[in-house]
């Protein structure tokens, strides 16, 4: 029982770390390019 619990575990861990990597990939390379009026 608790070899299923943490294999579960484990792999609702890998799917939030491949989230998480993947949201930061797209924050980075998402980034909106600012107006020149507003850097005057």
């Amino acid at each position: 029982m608790k070899k299923l619990i943490t294999m579960a575990l484990a792999a609702v861990g890998v799917v939030a770390a491949g989230a998480a990597s993947s949201a930061c990939l797209l924050i980075i390379f998402d980034e909106p390019t600012m107006p020149k009026s507003m850097l005057k």
